[in-house]
């Protein structure tokens, strides 16, 4: 699973250099240190629609036209802030939007919690790029208000995690799976927004992954704490004596 991100690049300059396109209303643009995603901050994101534009779109996504403010609702009923890579073509919900809809979502990092029997609670690591550039997670979209200024709703792709993030995510899901966030290769990136309904092709980007190198450490247990932790020291390291974890 992937509910905490960040994207910490003050302009929106950054994003718009990083991927060749532009903000329709760059004013509205906020940086986070991290976003829960039950929070109800933006995403940022390039939909398959219009790839020269970066949009701003809710986290989760929502059935198209859905209510915006029934989101916290819907999402303690059914959990989108993740798509399952797995059932995307057999999801009554999500194979709407695969073939279509698909979208980049912008971040810089986000977080994974790594379970230690002798610390108490889920011990947050903090993954970010190696030479610390933005990237793209796989995503799908919805449209929920397609009047003068647009509504988005969207949800990270996930597939099954690589032996480096198993070692960190080291909790399964309900079904056994060990989770990390499908994260294009940025050779991918065009054509997972340009390849239109070839299933082919879609097939083919959901098993890759990007071949840049992560680096992770611990940080600070406040990620999953309910305090603010959208601050600037929250990606610092942290280190707990008790953690036996190595690399």
């Amino acid at each position: 699973m992937c509910y905490h991100i960040s994207n910490r690049r003050r302009e929106e300059r950054a994003l718009q250099d990083r991927f060749d396109a532009t903000f329709e209303h760059p004013k509205v643009y906020q940086p986070y240190h991290h976003f829960n995603g039950w929070e109800s901050k933006n995403l940022y994101i390039i939909r398959q629609e219009d790839p020269e534009s970066i949009d701003f779109a809710s986290w989760g996504l929502l059935p198209t036209g859905y209510d915006l403010s029934l989101r916290s609702e819907f999402l303690r009923i059914t959990n989108t802030l993740n798509a399952t890579r797995e059932r995307l073509f057999e999801s009554q919900l999500f194979n709407q939007f695969i073939h279509w809809q698909r979208c980049l979502i912008i971040a810089d990092g986000f977080y994974e919690p790594h379970k230690d029997p002798d610390i108490k609670g889920s011990v947050p690591f903090y993954f970010q790029l190696k030479n610390k550039e933005l990237f793209a997670l796989a995503g799908v979209y919805s449209v929920i208000d397609d009047g003068i200024n647009p509504l988005y709703s969207a949800s990270i792709i996930t597939t099954e995690a690589n032996p480096l993030f198993k070692k960190i995510h080291n909790s399964p899901n309900s079904k056994g799976s060990y989770r990390m966030p499908l994260i294009l290769n940025p050779s991918d990136e065009y054509d997972w927004l340009h390849s239109n309904n070839d299933e082919a092709i879609i097939n083919t980007l959901l098993h890759t992954f990007t071949k840049s190198e992560f680096e992770t450490y611990p940080v600070s247990q406040d990620i999953f704490k309910r305090v603010d932790s959208n601050r600037p020291d929250i990606t610092n390291r942290v280190d707990y004596p008790e953690l036996k974890i190595s690399f």
